[in-house]
């Protein structure tokens, strides 16, 4: 995607500044505004945040909506949850993958046929592939994943490295010990099941 935009913006590298920004944190263009999902944003706060004038941000957004393939790229972009930096205070662990460029799809069965062999329980999963960007792949586990699965993730050809995040990372932060929620899908168990084992 980012490659169709910089063609569009290779002459204006400020504006295509402007755009990567708006991709990078999924900010749409419609009718002139800018949008997080469906929140209007102000341009002196998005310019802000890029360090660029806001005269700019406004022209850009002109050159957005007078181009029709630019237009319709723009107004559909939209910002996907990231609950990876949270996901260890519930209690979870977050495996992240780097790969080498070129071996994204090798490392991702690789490490899929992994955590099926070890019956890993997977919450979520998510894959970049970029030439610009990182080629990462992320999983969100219910619990830790045993450390013989991290000896095999290691032997997969492409893996450049593994970072992972856990709770006991951080043990005075788990919000499943501290929260008031009673029934929790992050909790072992909670006070309604401890009774009715009692």
């Amino acid at each position: 995607m980012l490659l169709i935009l910089e063609e569009y913006f290779k002459d204006y590298p400020v504006k295509r500044k402007i755009v990567e920004g708006m991709y990078s944190r999924g900010i749409s263009v419609n009718q002139g505004c800018l949008y997080l999902r469906d929140i209007e944003i102000p341009i002196s706060e998005f310019a802000k945040a890029l360090n660029v004038n806001r005269r700019t941000v406004y022209d850009t957004i002109k050159l957005i909506e007078g181009r029709e393939e630019i237009r319709s790229v723009m107004s559909l972009i939209d910002s996907a949850p990231d609950i990876c930096r949270i996901a260890p205070l519930m209690g979870d662990q977050v495996v992240t993958i780097r790969a080498k460029q070129g071996y994204f799809s090798k490392v991702l069965n690789g490490s899929m046929d992994t955590f099926r062999k070890y019956g890993c329980y997977m919450k979520e999963l998510y894959g970049r592939n970029s030439y610009k960007d990182e080629t990462i792949i992320r999983a969100i586990f219910h619990k830790s994943v045993p450390a013989k699965v991290f000896a095999e993730l290691e032997k997969i050809d492409g893996v450049r490295q593994i970072i992972m995040s856990s709770p006991s990372d951080n043990p005075d932060y788990l919000l499943c010990e501290k929260c008031l929620v009673k029934i929790c899908p992050s909790k072992l168990s909670s006070d309604l099941q401890q009774e009715e084992y009692i």
